[in-house]
């Protein structure tokens, strides 16, 4: 199975590097900086499951990488518009477009340009940055990938799928109910992204701030509220669990969102609490502090 990885920054690159390591056959997608330094000199990756160096193929954009038959996707949610209208020469007879992307929107933007027929909906787990131009910096023991059908059967296609990405440091598996597990995801990253990046602090200094724990914790409701109101089925204590770990974990959490803010880049804000913030509203769901925090990043959004 030849695998494209669109998108390959801190995420993309992390599993690109993985699947290379173990002898896939893969093509990185990725511009600027860090895409010119792969290129050039390989990628290195430092993680729970080894540092080393790869030298995968790299390509500017999907036209030079080719038709493949898979395709992981992992661009920002607010680069969709852009980068989907790109992805036609990825694709061949039968190409799956996997996305991991954050958020609850990916798959149907996707599936708008491709038909779902071409689309998996999947979730990642991983902390993971950008240590540098071509160095990826991975910690903790989870990186992790759950996808399923729209249908929810488990497909040959989705077989097929799950034995390509089975390699050494990627953990993965066919979900029974990805869209739970794209609204749990997104009452996590939804609150703590937000406030660590408004109040432009570390999850452990938020955490010793009056107020602090209070607000994630009320974020994290109206996430649930958000999702309930739009037939989300969330497991019984959702919140206290996602604070649970949010505690045992806040020393090793990374925020994406925090990190595009502190370079002056644009910020998944409409695409993840503000979706949630939407769908809500939409809903008849009252989200006044989700709503409050959003506005405070508001100006940013585009980057600065």
């Amino acid at each position: 199975m030849k695998i494209a990885v669109m998108g390959a920054g801190a995420v993309g690159a992390y599993y690109g590097g993985a699947l290379t390591r173990a002898g896939r056959d893969v093509v990185l997608i990725a511009r600027g900086e860090h895409g010119d330094a792969m290129r050039r000199d390989g990628l290195r990756v430092e993680s729970n499951w080894g540092d080393y160096d790869v030298h995968p193929d790299v390509a500017l954009t999907p036209e030079e990488a080719g038709a493949v038959d898979l395709v992981l996707h992992c661009v920002k949610l607010y680069s969709n518009a852009e980068t989907i209208p790109t992805m036609h020469p990825l694709m061949g007879n039968g190409t799956v477009i996997l996305t991991i992307q954050n958020g609850v929107t990916g798959g149907e933007s996707l599936a708008d340009e491709f038909g779902w027929e071409r689309v998996l909906e999947g979730v990642t787990y991983i902390e993971t940055s950008i240590a540098g131009p071509g160095r990826i910096l991975q910690t903790g023991n989870v990186a992790r990938i759950e996808f399923e059908e729209q249908d929810g059967s488990v497909t040959d296609r989705a077989e097929q799928v799950l034995s390509a990405l089975s390699v050494p440091g990627i953990q993965v598996a066919v979900s029974s109910y990805i869209r739970a597990s794209l609204w749990s995801k997104m009452v996590a990253i939804g609150a703590l992204g937000t406030v660590v990046t408004a109040a432009r602090a570390s999850l452990p200094e938020v955490f010793e701030m009056a107020g602090g724990r209070e607000t994630i914790r009320t974020v994290m409701e109206e996430i649930v509220a958000s999702g309930k109101a739009n037939g989300i089925k969330f497991v019984n204590g959702i919140v206290d669990t996602k604070m649970e770990d949010a505690v045992a974990e806040a020393d090793e959490f990374q925020s994406s969102l925090q990190s595009d803010f502190n370079r002056g880049g644009k910020l998944e804000l409409d695409d993840i609490l503000g979706a949630a913030v939407k769908f809500g509203q939409e809903a008849g769901v009252p989200m006044p502090v989700s709503t409050a925090l959003a506005m405070t990043l508001q100006k940013y959004k585009d980057g600065s």
